[in-house]
């Protein structure tokens, strides 16, 4: 017998055909495949090959399995290299990042609700425990904590979102040669850094883009952020430790 779903099952399981696990698997396939607008308490009862009512049971709203979606695919995010005593702070906290990044990647429909739901679960509890520790390592004090943590969520959600929308999003044909036209015939002269880097600039830039995709991937932008975020850690970590041990002294 299963075991029951930490925040789905109520009530005794024994004499039901459904179980967490499975209702949370298939709303995630159905939100995988379409987006929010597929995943509705009708269209999972059906693909369940259950009755609305019964899945009721199981489940109090589509709130709720979003926050299940959540958890499910956050245990994606591998979270034992940050405690390997053999590894520096710094590079901890980036095996970190890039797992975190790569789980959202590839499920670029949580960010909905990343962005608009609670969503305190064990596994985001998991990944929140594994930066504060990273951070900690840093030499963060806790008096920072909360605005180091959230600065760095910020900088992985953020540009994961970004990243993902920026590929998925694919003009139409008029617009897109309405757009090439535009960026061939227009006048620079105000803008000399555009007007000098525009062949690397174009496509590869948000804001800037003419065609459906970027040329590339973003592992070269991810990067040159998060070691720019690593550093600023390493420099406020660092002088909060001069900072106490003068102190101390």
């Amino acid at each position: 017998m299963s075991q029951p779903h930490w925040l789905l099952h109520r009530g005794t399981p024994e004499r039901r055909r459904l179980d967490g696990e499975t209702i949370v698997e298939q709303a995630h396939a159905l939100l995988h495949e379409g987006g929010s607008a597929a995943l509705s308490m009708r269209t999972l009862a059906a693909a369940l090959g259950t009755s609305t009512s019964a899945l009721y049971r199981h489940v109090p709203s589509k709130p709720w399995l979003l926050v299940a979606i959540v958890d499910l695919v956050l245990a994606e995010v591998d979270t034992a290299p940050t405690y390997d005593p053999a590894e520096p702070a710094r590079s901890r906290l980036e095996s970190l990042s890039m797992s975190y990044r790569r789980a959202l990647a590839a499920h670029p429909h949580l960010h909905e609700v990343l962005t608009s739901q609670v969503a305190l679960t064990p596994n985001s509890m998991r990944i929140a425990e594994a930066a504060l520790f990273c951070l900690r390592e840093h030499g963060i004090g806790d008096d920072e904590l909360t605005d180091a943590y959230n600065a760095w969520c910020g900088y992985v959600i953020g540009f994961s979102i970004l990243e993902t929308k920026a590929r998925n999003v694919a003009p139409d044909p008029a617009l897109q040669n309405a757009m090439r036209a535009q960026l061939e015939q227009a006048d620079l002269d105000g803008f000399p850094i555009l007007r000098e880097l525009m062949a690397e600039l174009a496509d590869r830039a948000y804001g800037l883009r003419w065609q459906g995709d970027m040329l590339g991937s973003g592992d070269a932008s991810f990067g040159w952020g998060l070691r720019a975020l690593l550093d600023s850690y390493e420099r406020r970590g660092g002088a909060q430790k001069r900072r106490t041990k003068g102190t101390a002294e």
